[in-house]
């Protein structure tokens, strides 16, 4: 059995350097209270790499998450990635593994050092950054309440030193959901081209039914995000749809072409493998619970792990949509959202409205023309062919890029790098041409 997805590392579980308000991986230490410091062994990641590499071969991509993964050190990585292709390259003799890593970070130890590894290694670099000083340090402070942004500005300019390609991931809450405007001109201001933007939505635990819906003070509104998206969405065309990039609006974009997201908020189906520090596994990276274990990989197979009834159930959760979904005219672009979303409404994820139901059908119903006008737009820079406007309007919203797909074959065929000449003939790099909407951290949530 092929798996085909990516590899969620937690290596130092919830164990972070910061004490950020909204953080909801912090309170997965009470899963481990018997462990004051939690740590990835090599030995359980070897474990684990013999159970991926066959599911996935040969395409690997890691993505390393907290916490705060760098507080593991660069000892720790650099060994990590030379097991990565000693595994590999002993299971694979006959194939070429195409191996990828990625990591979401807060930002605050990178170092020149660190840069030079993520270089050397090829990594795409995650930092996460909320605005400008004010609103990033509300909420992103240290355990003795310490500020961080000049910490995490820091961190960005050694890694643009290195010339490290890395996103700007941006927590939309309480300090910053009222400017979005002023929020995406200062970030294009700083020179960041590739943005994420996820939204803070954390229910007090107080609350258990959907009965005693209440957020956290931290936490935004259906509106007050439907608001944000809109006045984003129509500052970014403002400034140009190819001067940045937008993680959501990509992900729009790829779904009116035909293409799948690599969003998992998006797409028809979620669940990949989260390994925690002791080889516990799990769906999701927002479900690492007792109900959602999967297995350990000291005791269990990962093939039977990936193959078990629990692990399709939470695939499935997607397709278990409310009523009012089934009918949504805007069901094909959401998929009914991400089902962790769900349990704000509901104890359970199933049958259940996501808490930004209001959000999606409020942003598409006042903005579909512009996002399918956009996306041709995109298209066409991008040197795709699109249909002619005299198409029913249907077929108009499905640009079909077979050529693309066919394209990203060739250069996983042969090992065409992100800098390389794209393969269609264009001129471009492949990164930014056919291969542009395949660079964002899958699956990252902060």
């Amino acid at each position: 059995m092929k798996f085909h997805t990516s590899a969620l590392i937690k290596p130092s579980s919830s164990r972070c350097n910061l004490d950020c308000t909204y953080c909801f991986y912090l309170k997965k230490q009470e899963m481990y209270p018997w462990s004051d410091n939690p740590s990835l062994t090599l030995e359980t990641f070897e474990i684990f790499l013999k159970g991926y590499i066959p599911l996935s071969a040969p395409h690997l991509t890691f993505l390393w998450q907290g916490g705060e993964p760098t507080i593991m050190g660069l000892q720790f990585f650099d060994a990590a990635m030379e097991l990565e292709r000693k595994v590999a390259r002993g299971m694979l003799p006959t194939a070429i593994p195409h191996i990828s890593n990625a990591i979401q970070t807060n930002g605050t130890l990178l170092t020149q050092e660190w840069a030079k590894f993520f270089k050397k290694w090829r990594f795409l670099v995650g930092v996460s950054l909320d605005g400008p000083q004010e609103w990033h340090d509300r909420y992103r402070i240290d355990p003795i309440q310490r500020k961080t942004h000049s910490n995490v500005m820091e961190g960005i300019k050694h890694l643009e030193d290195f010339k490290v390609p890395f996103n700007i991931l941006v927590v939309v809450n309480q300090a910053n959901v009222k400017s979005p405007e002023q929020l995406l001109r200062w970030l294009v201001d700083q020179g960041f081209k590739d943005l994420q933007f996820i939204p803070c939505a954390e229910m007090k635990e107080t609350c258990q039914t959907s009965s005693e819906i209440s957020i956290t003070d931290e936490s935004i509104t259906p509106d007050e995000y439907a608001q944000f998206l809109d006045e984003l969405f129509n500052t970014w065309l403002k400034i140009g749809i190819d001067k940045i990039r937008i993680r959501l609006f990509d992900n729009i974009f790829q779904t009116l072409w035909g293409f799948p997201s690599e969003m998992c908020q998006f797409a028809a189906k979620c669940g990949y493998l989260v390994l925690e520090h002791n080889g516990d596994c799990y769906p999701c990276d927002f479900q690492v619970s007792n109900e959602w274990f999967l297995g350990n990989v000291h005791n269990n197979n990962l093939e039977e792990i990936v193959q078990s009834e629990k692990f399709l159930q939470f695939s499935n959760l997607k397709s278990n949509l409310h009523p009012d979904c089934q009918e949504c005219p805007w069901r094909n672009l959401c998929f009914g959202e991400c089902p962790s979303y769900r349990t704000i409404h509901n104890d359970s994820a199933s049958h259940s409205l996501p808490y930004f139901c209001k959000t999606y059908k409020d942003f598409f119903s006042k903005n579909y023309e512009k996002l399918e006008d956009a996306s041709i737009k995109m298209a066409k820079s991008l040197g795709f062919v699109v249909p002619t406007e005299s198409l029913p309007a249907d077929q108009r919203t499905k640009v079909k890029l077979q050529i693309v797909k066919d394209i990203r074959v060739k250069a996983e065929t042969d090992d065409i790098g992100r800098n390389a000449s794209c393969p269609c003939g264009s001129g471009r790099k492949f990164k930014r041409c056919c291969g542009a909407f395949n660079i964002a951290i899958d699956g990252s949530r902060r």
